[in-house]
């Protein structure tokens, strides 16, 4: 995606909102792609987390928004509301977020299965296969087809609901409990996404890989789930089981 040409436009705004504004309540404005070119949009609530490379901004309902400061044409901050429940903070394990999500094990023709390296901060490194948090509306699949359109570049069939997994981890400092479904589906030789030219249009992606199961039984690497492996290796021998499996944390 082009992105927005804003220079022009910011000259009229005022851009208030800092890192140091990290839990309060502020309203963001940025352009994005519309049919007819860039158009404004806004997204207001609390500023859980500001870094080079994105904003996040979460709403009343609990939905995770994420901004890239070079796109903001104005931010201020803004008073709560004394008669509506303000946002969620999501500042530790005992005030997570919940947040609904769809992931999808990609396998192509040699039953290697793609993972992503995403990036949560202090340091870590974790591999989990593509996927993220529903968007207001949607169903686990359609989040499941779009997040393959976004990340991979690719829309084949979604095959079935094979796992599920609810996990409490934090990401950039914003502490989510996150319960996933997770959908089956497999590409033929001729149409294996290269990993070298995958959008990854998801915040703090690293990078891809195919992996085959003996890799993922050897490494050292993180992986989420934490026996990805071993549920792998079970479907890979025993075929998609009959309804969802829980694979864990």
């Amino acid at each position: 995606m082009t992105r927005p040409e804003i220079d022009a436009s910011r000259v009229r705004y005022r851009r208030e909102v800092t890192p140091a504004h990290i839990g309060s309540r502020v309203s963001v404005r940025f352009l994005v792609d519309g049919d007819d070119g860039p158009r404004p949009t806004d997204r207001v609530g609390r500023l859980l987390s500001y870094e080079p490379d994105g904003m996040i901004v979460v709403d009343r309902a609990g939905t995770l928004h994420v901004v890239d400061p070079a796109d903001v044409i104005a931010s201020r901050l803004v008073p709560a509301n004394p008669r509506l429940p303000s946002e969620p903070s999501a500042s530790g394990p005992d005030d997570a977020l919940h947040r609904e999500a769809a992931r999808v094990l990609l396998l192509d023709a040699s039953d290697r299965v793609l993972l992503i390296a995403h990036l949560p901060g202090d340091g870590r490194r974790v591999w989990t296969a593509p996927g993220g948090g529903l968007d207001p509306g949607e169903t686990h699949e359609q989040a499941a087809a779009r997040e393959l359109r976004e990340e991979i570049g690719i829309d084949p069939p979604l095959g079935a609901c094979i796992w599920t997994r609810t996990a409490r981890f934090a990401f950039r400092g914003i502490w989510l409990e996150q319960s996933e479904r997770w959908f089956l589906v497999r590409v033929a030789e001729s149409d294996t996404p290269d990993v070298e030219a995958l959008p990854l249009a998801d915040l703090a992606t690293e990078t891809a890989r195919w992996w085959s199961l003996d890799e993922l039984l050897t490494s050292d690497e993180v992986l989420a789930p934490k026996a990805l492996a071993r549920h792998l290796g079970a479907l890979l021998a025993d075929g998609p089981p009959e309804g969802p499996v829980d694979v864990g944390a």
